[in-house]
């Protein structure tokens, strides 16, 4: 039997799943902080700190939910692609703390996705049960 963290059998398709579930995800966040001004009004990045990590765990519990069988590693490094990947294009932060922020930001979003994974998987071995 393979590890759950066995990078070497690793579903690609999965990681790729979970990439467009998180961009999907954090598409619609921008649409509806752009359309309700909450940046404007001062607590806009407070929200982004809750609901940018709500996004990794919904992504990684999707794709562990929905994926064939164990995928725990796939949304979690999905996760860390889609993190760097912002931060590389991401222009607000001060450069001198972009690696920091990256860092930090990837190991944060890797933990709630491997953990959102952990629970869909849960959740797919009791409904594969019934």
């Amino acid at each position: 039997m393979a590890s759950r963290f066995d990078f070497v059998h690793m579903e690609w398709k999965w990681v790729l799943g979970s990439i467009v579930i998180f961009f999907i995800a954090q598409l619609l966040l921008s649409i509806v902080f752009g359309i309700l001004g909450v940046l404007t009004l001062g607590i806009g990045f407070v929200l982004f700190l809750i609901i940018k990590p709500v996004t990794y765990f919904v992504g990684g519990y999707l794709t562990g939910l929905f994926s064939e069988g164990v995928t725990l590693a796939e949304p979690a490094i999905g996760a860390v692609i889609m993190t760097l990947l912002g931060s590389l294009f991401d222009l607000s932060h001060i450069h001198q703390h972009r690696l920091g922020w990256a860092i930090g930001s990837s190991i944060v979003a890797f933990i709630v996705a491997l953990i959102g994974a952990g629970l869909g998987e849960r959740r797919q071995a009791r409904s594969s049960r019934m």
